[in-house]
């Protein structure tokens, strides 16, 4: 099996996982690169902590009151043997109108610098309600707005968390693959494998952008795992 490769700068990976009142669930990952010492346990379950707060603050106004954020998990990848440090509890989100049904996400792409050819960095955020949508399928104007300041705040303020011997944080994307491997099967077909890098190349995060059309994640129906 091969190895996942290493960040080339030192990163913590961030893991939001809610609770959607079903069997499903439902979950968000992003990353943060640091600057200072790498993290303890205690400093993990801090950030943990500190980020589901900000949560609360700045995208439960995003997220209507039948879905909560009930855990963040913080693990240190900048090693493979990391610390790691969990929040668990409930935040639920606080916007009202009819839930959305759980494959509906909010789809943010995230801005950088490098410019490639393929999709680009994104966050499935969970759906606004019913009465954020001006077509079965688009988000309103309004709605957009809302949330390109209030996933700007969030990540603007996590940036900003101070734990332990950290120092700077960064929100960062981190690209793992680069290419192609054609591989043959046992009946002589050829499929194309993604090619890991050797170190997983980091690309700041510039900007948030709100997709007018609403995005999916069918795989939220029947996950029981984030």
């Amino acid at each position: 099996m091969t190895v996942v490769p290493l960040p080339d700068v030192p990163c913590v990976r961030v893991r939001l996982v809610y609770n959607t009142q079903t069997v499903d669930a439902a979950g968000n990952r992003f990353y943060l690169s640091y600057t200072g010492s790498a993290p303890s346990g205690a400093n993990c379950t801090t950030l943990a902590g500190d980020i589901a707060a900000q949560w609360a603050t700045d995208l439960a106004p995003l997220t209507t009151s039948g879905y909560s954020l009930q855990e963040v998990d913080v693990l240190d990848i900048a090693t493979n043997s990391g610390a790691s440090g969990q929040w668990t509890g409930t935040h639920a989100g606080t916007r009202s109108g009819t839930i959305s049904p759980v494959q509906c996400a909010t789809n943010v792409e995230f801005g950088i610098a490098r410019r490639y050819r393929g999709g680009k960095p994104r966050i499935f955020l969970l759906p606004g309600a019913d009465g954020d949508m001006v077509a079965p399928n688009e988000w309103s104007t309004t709605y957009i707005t809302l949330v390109n300041s209030d996933v700007a705040a969030f990540f603007a303020a996590v940036e900003a968390l101070s734990v332990g011997s950290m120092g700077t944080l960064q929100h960062v994307n981190l690209s793992y693959f680069k290419g192609f491997t054609n591989i043959t099967n046992s009946s002589g077909r050829e499929r194309a494998v993604p090619t890991y890098r050797t170190t997983a190349l980091h690309d700041n995060i510039t900007g948030y952008f709100c997709k007018a059309l609403v995005g999916s994640q069918r795989k939220r129906r029947s996950s029981t795992t984030p």
